[in-house]
């Protein structure tokens, strides 16, 4: 009987177990179903909140780009700003288009202005020379020329023709003229073109023309600055040939200083002691005369000479007592050593003969208006052109060792 109310009392337990449940747990997990409820709500609501947040914040960005390209509009609407935006891209586009239209049409009106020139011209320069006169010499000349515009890397073209065929050189803008007579500048006012002059200084003639340049050497500077040795009262002899070059060192001389004359083939050495010579002979005669002075033991003070005598060739055939006194002037000066180099392949001299040199010149002069650049600078050879004159400098040599060095 007692296991019979016992195995009752313990299946009551278990039933009271599997039933049973606790109040104050109950009212807790009521609690936390709530809040989850609250939470999840909460939650959602949030994220609505927030996808609502950022849609507007998106139409107000949109509204605000609008704004800022277009007028200002407070009433604007998801519609209207979708219609302005279609409309900002028409008339963006409208004026991308039009702005390159108008691009177009700038570049196919853009003119380049009549003083541009290329810096690798093509020169067309025309030699006009007295062929009889010049026969000799053209080659050299033609050459000196065609070194420095290769010197320059540009394109050329040189004809020449005789000084009586003038009319058929006009056809060149550029026109190198050789000519000995200073009345021929005159006749060449008449023209438009280019004259350069390698052989005149603008002090033989009187003209203004401003299409005319003149290379000539500057011999009467040299004569001034040898002249600066002469003591006063001084005797001094002049021993002259007859040559265009002589007789103009001649004319330049006597409105230097008050002189005897003695042709080269007619000299009374005795004269010649305690003198001042200024030899106006070129450098084979000139050696000469200097041989025979110190063969017959001739005392002169100094013994001077122009650009004529700056030659190697009077080192060649002079002993060194022979040219003790000797002074000679040059302005054959800053040659670059490419351009040297050039006419040396040509068999051309720049740097002792003065008429290669001041075609030279006058060739960078040509390429200088050719290429537009400095009018007045010579900058191959630092050399400055003035009253279309070239400004030449003017050193003084002794030959010391065999040769040329420079003094003063």
């Amino acid at each position: 009987m007692k296991k019979i109310i016992i195995l009752m009392l313990m299946n009551l337990v278990f039933a009271n177990n599997i039933n049973f449940i606790n109040p104050f747990e109950s009212n807790i997990s009521s609690q936390n179903n709530l809040l989850m409820k609250n939470v999840n709500k909460t939650i959602k609501n949030d994220v609505n909140n927030t996808n609502i947040n950022i849609t507007q914040n998106k139409q107000e960005t949109n509204i605000s780009k609008i704004t800022y390209i277009n007028t200002p509009d407070k009433n604007i609407t998801d519609t209207n700003v979708s219609q302005k935006i279609k409309l900002m891209e028409i008339n963006v586009s409208k004026e991308t288009n039009a702005t390159e239209e108008s691009n177009k049409s700038i570049i196919q009106t853009e003119k380049f202005k009549d003083t541009f020139k290329s810096l690798k011209p093509n020169i067309k320069l025309a030699i006009v020379i007295d062929k009889k006169f010049f026969k000799k010499y053209l080659p050299s000349i033609i050459n000196s020329v065609n070194a420095y515009f290769l010197y320059k890397n540009v394109n050329y073209t040189i004809q020449v023709f005789d000084e009586n065929n003038l009319t058929n050189a006009l056809n060149y803008p550029y026109i190198m003229f050789y000519a000995i007579n200073p009345n021929m500048v005159y006749a060449l006012n008449n023209f438009k073109n280019n004259f350069y002059l390698p052989i005149i200084n603008k002090d033989d003639v009187k003209t203004n023309s401003l299409n005319i340049y003149f290379g000539g050497i500057d011999y009467k500077n040299q004569i001034k600055k040898l002249s600066s040795f002469l003591q006063i009262p001084s005797r001094v002899v002049i021993i002259n040939s007859n040559t265009y070059i002589s007789d103009k060192l001649f004319h330049l001389e006597k409105k230097e200083f008050n002189a005897t004359v003695m042709h080269y083939t007619n000299i009374n050495y005795p004269d010649l002691n305690n003198s001042y010579i200024f030899f106006n002979t070129a450098a084979s005669k000139t050696a000469q005369i200097l041989s025979n002075i110190n063969y017959k033991n001739i005392q002169p003070n100094l013994e001077f000479s122009a650009q004529i005598n700056y030659d190697p060739l009077l080192i060649e055939i002079t002993q060194p007592q022979d040219v003790e006194k000797l002074i000679i002037a040059n302005s054959i000066l800053n040659v670059p050593d490419i351009l040297e180099d050039y006419n040396q392949l040509l068999n051309s001299d720049i740097e002792f003969n003065w008429l290669n040199y001041s075609s030279t010149l006058l060739a960078n002069k040509i390429y200088n208006q050719s290429t537009n650049t400095n009018e007045f600078y010579l900058n191959d050879f630092r050399l400055y052109i003035f009253n279309n004159q070239i400004n030449y400098k003017t050193k003084l040599y002794q030959i010391v060792n065999n040769s040329f060095r420079a003094i003063y």
